[in-house]
């Protein structure tokens, strides 16, 4: 039989079958749906919001669709900041309400709304 653990601060520690909790660890009656849950007052929290996201090749395919491929080259290469992020390989996509990426598309003359739709 599973049981399931929590600490003190109500993080979920997992289920245990056959093994030992850490030390310190409080039972619960059962799993959270999802592990960034905390266990307070007797349950679980609620789901934590999801931030959409969007791959940046989608962004940049419907900014060439648009026109604005050449204006959006020239002010990433103006600001090697913005470049830099942009183009980091280990960060393939982008929140959909990112407060950077909403001013660079609005300031294409582009509607974010409709670019950075998921």
């Amino acid at each position: 039989m599973t049981n399931y653990f929590v600490d003190a601060n109500g993080n979920y520690l997992g289920g245990f079958d056959g093994a030992e909790p850490p030390q310190g660890a409080i039972e619960v009656p059962e799993a959270p749906d999802d592990a960034r849950q905390l266990w307070q007052n007797g349950a679980w929290s609620a789901l934590p919001a999801v931030t959409p996201t969007i791959a940046k090749s989608t962004v940049m395919a419907r900014v060439m669709t648009a026109g604005k491929m050449a204006q959006a080259q020239s002010a990433l290469w103006a600001s090697p900041d913005d470049f830099a992020r942009w183009f980091a390989p280990d960060q393939p996509v982008v929140n959909c309400n990112d407060p950077a990426t909403v001013a660079f598309i609005t300031n294409l003359g582009l509607d974010p709304t409709v670019i950075l739709a998921p």
